[in-house]
Parts: C-alpha cells; structure tokens; sequence
C-alpha cells in the first residue's frame, strides 16, 4: 500500500497541487505548492515559503490529504463517463 502512495507522489513531483494537513485537536492547515522531492521514507513538500516533509503513512492515515488540479479533473470526466462506460462493457 505504502509503495502504491509513494509511485503516486513521484508522478505528482514538480506539480502545483494543494494538501490539507491535520495538525491535532481539531485543527487543519492547508498549503499550495509542488512535491519537491521524494525519499525512502519521506517526501518534501514546497510552499512559498517553506519546505514540510511527510512520511507516506500520513496519506494512509488521511493526516495528509492531496488535491491536484489534474487529479480533481479526471475524477470529474470519470464521474461523467462512467454511465457510458457501463453501457459499453469498458
């Protein structure tokens, strides 16, 4: 599961995108940036202003939440033409 997340994370490398990160007793940040870098066990996150890191498990966890352009896109079309898709047997 932790390696289907981090292939995710690689192909969003150098994209703007946006996370929502929990930070505890009911509270939440979010931040606009790109994935700077991926590592074994972390990968970075940069802003503005800053760079965060995360482990892989924060995705798992919904610590960490991603949201990206492309990625609200496609699920779009795929809401769209999923009734045609079944209709066609894809």
């Amino acid at each position: 599961m932790l390696s289907e997340i981090k292939k995710k994370i690689e192909g969003l490398k150098g994209k703007p995108i946006k996370i929502w990160v929990d930070i505890g007793r009911n509270k939440n940040e979010t931040y606009d940036g790109y994935v700077l870098d991926t590592y074994k066990n972390i990968w970075t996150f940069k802003t503005k202003t800053d760079i965060k890191s995360f482990c892989y498990s924060d995705i798992l966890t919904n610590s960490v939440v991603i949201s990206s352009w492309y990625m609200d896109f496609f699920s779009m079309v795929y809401w769209f033409l999923s009734p045609f898709m079944i209709k066609l047997k894809c």
